[in-house]
């Protein structure tokens, strides 16, 4: 069997190894805090509208704020907010402009424009997760909201039909457009799959009742719903690589754990039921990943360093903005004939970038520093290798050709953490950074912190946040350095351990506040205008949560007060079917 999928259960973490023919391609991780999020849908509310950027920030009640590129909002977010919040919640002047244009015909920055103009802070929304949080940045989310099935991908409001361009032959490709136009629901679309390629009519028949009925779960909780609520989970990542891969791509699973294979059969059962031979449960005493043997290159994800066949290896290092990778010669450097060893290092060095990238999952900008190389002919081989090697990669990449200084640039699409960061964690001590600075730096900075504070407010009481064993170092002996601190300035210093900071770090802010004033002293702006700018935050955020608790009255022709009944979405009884599907 060429490609197969390998999935190791261990407690509460899951790794699934891609192999294809033979060799490991991809390796991905679940466990509890690192589950797949891409194509939740939640109920969620509009907290920032920023034009400038061309995006918003909404509050789907997860740690960070999701992002909302306007490019994203799709061509039904009027109808959308509408059905959500009522007609009155898009602006008067803005209703009439809308009326008057023909989304078919404006340019898709001027589609942009118009989202900037529709949203408003405090809307509700109904928002799909498109690509999960990476680092400090929140979910990047949607307003086109799908619903996939194991052959066709529902969308709501879309009317229209469109079949995957890797399906190439005319004939299918028209016999499946024919299949699913006789069952589409009126004001619904949909998308063909390339694993629907070959089926009859009856399974994907089936598959369209499935997403179906899963549409009406979620307008179903949407009646109750309050924002942040998530109305619809998508599979794990077990299930979704099952899914997407099993069948197409892959022509066996094999997993280490009954009841996981108990769960996959029965999945596959229901999605694709001639495959269920091909899902086998591994019973050896070696690891599953031995037995495959793959555990080398599964460890060669977590080492910065990658030794390759010839005895050359590579460096991988994370930046702020970027990756690095290093080449090294290693036993080739001593030989004669310099260019031409450097050239096979090179190509060798290629083949392995290419896939550990992959392996890795790393995203965004990477460089890779190849040993020097004299001939253009030669630096024109590295670029077609990479390029040769890239096309066995799903993810879209870009690769500039190599520079006179034998560096080449290449960027690569990024859907979630990298492997490595999504099983690890930022190290306390340093920081990331590597180095730590030592302990009469950090006292220093802190005084002279403390030196600043003093002279410059007229504030007596501060709390400082800082690594646990600093505090430690700081508050030994009787009379300790925190002790001579407050004698020698007069404040009320309060030490607070907090294992997030490095031994680099610190953190200031006033004594029972938790608004940090570190770079403010340090920049010498008025303490007092930070904090009041906090507080009428905090009781504008107030009012707007007092408000929404409040019945709201419209006068009658008479001056009499009427309630205000109207609703901010179409309930069950409104909807003039709520079975969408065509008997």
């Amino acid at each position: 069997m060429k490609n197969q999928i390998i999935i190791h259960a261990s407690g509460k973490q899951t790794r699934i190894a891609l192999l294809e023919n033979g060799e490991l391609a991809q390796l991905f991780i679940e466990s509890e805090e690192n589950q797949r999020t891409v194509g939740n849908i939640y109920l969620a509310k509009v907290h920032k509208v920023m034009s400038g950027i061309r995006a918003a920030f909404i509050d789907m009640g997860t740690p960070k704020d999701a992002f909302l590129h306007f490019s994203d909002a799709g061509d039904h977010l009027k109808e959308y907010v509408q059905m959500l919040n009522g007609k009155n919640a898009i602006h008067k002047n803005v209703r009439g402009e809308l009326k008057k244009t023909n989304f078919d015909k404006i340019s898709n920055y001027e589609k942009q424009k118009w989202a900037g103009k529709i949203l408003r802070p405090g809307q509700q929304l109904l928002v799909q997760i498109v690509k999960e949080p990476i680092g400090s940045k929140g979910p990047r989310v949607s307003t086109d909201i799908t619903v996939a099935g194991r052959f066709l991908v529902l969308i709501p409001m879309g009317e229209y039909i469109a079949v995957s361009r890797k399906i190439n032959n005319y004939k299918e490709r028209r016999r499946l457009k024919s299949v699913v136009g006789s069952m589409v629901p009126d004001g619904f679309g949909v998308i063909i799959r390339t694993v629907a390629k070959g089926k009859d009519k009856k399974a994907i028949e089936d598959d369209m009742r499935n997403v179906l009925k899963k549409w009406e779960r979620i307008l179903e909780q949407l009646e109750t719903a309050k924002p942040p609520a998530l109305l619809y989970k998508d599979l794990d990542m077990t299930e979704s690589l099952v899914r997407d891969l099993f069948a197409k791509q892959y022509d066996r699973v094999l997993v280490d754990d009954p009841d996981m294979f108990k769960q996959i059969k029965s999945y596959v059962s229901q999605v694709a039921p001639q495959m269920i031979p091909n899902v086998e449960l591994y019973k050896g005493r070696e690891h599953i990943f031995d037995f495959m043997k793959v555990a080398k290159d599964v460890d060669s994800i977590f080492s910065p360093r990658v030794r390759m066949p010839s005895g050359g290896y590579l460096i991988f290092e994370q930046t702020e903005a970027m990756y690095v990778v290093d080449v090294n010669s290693g036993p080739y450097a001593a030989k004669e004939r310099q260019e031409d060893n450097s050239l096979k290092t090179n190509l060798e060095a290629a083949r392995e970038v290419a896939k550990q990238l992959r392996l890795r999952d790393i995203g965004g900008i990477i460089v890779v520093d190849f040993i020097d190389l004299r001939k253009g002919k030669n630096r024109k081989k590295i670029y077609d290798e990479l390029k040769k090697e890239f096309k066995k990669d799903p993810a879209k990449t870009n690769v500039i050709g190599m520079s006179d200084f034998g560096l080449v640039q290449i960027t690569r699409q990024r859907i979630r953490p990298s492997v490595v960061n999504s099983v690890s964690k930022v190290c306390p001590t340093c920081g990331g950074s590597g180095s730590v600075v030592t302990q009469n730096t950090i006292i220093a900075d802190l005084d002279a912190w403390l030196s600043k504070f003093r002279t410059t407010t007229d504030y007596r009481a501060v709390d400082i946040y800082i690594n646990p064993y600093l505090k430690s170092y700081l508050e030994k002996g009787f009379m300790s350095i925190k002790w001579k601190w407050m004698l020698r300035y007069w404040l009320k210093i309060s030490l607070v351990a907090d294992e997030t900071i490095s031994l680099n770090e610190y953190k200031a802010t006033i004594a029972g506040s938790d608004i940090d004033i570190t770079d403010v002293v340090m920049q010498e702006k008025d303490i007092d205008e930070i904090i009041a700018k906090a507080r009428e935050d905090e009781e504008l955020a107030a009012a707007k949560e007092r408000r929404k608790n409040l019945d709201y009255y419209k006068k009658g022709p008479n001056g009499e007060k009427k309630k205000d009944t109207r609703k901010p979405r179409p309930t069950r009884s409104e909807r003039s079917n709520s079975k969408y599907y065509k008997n």
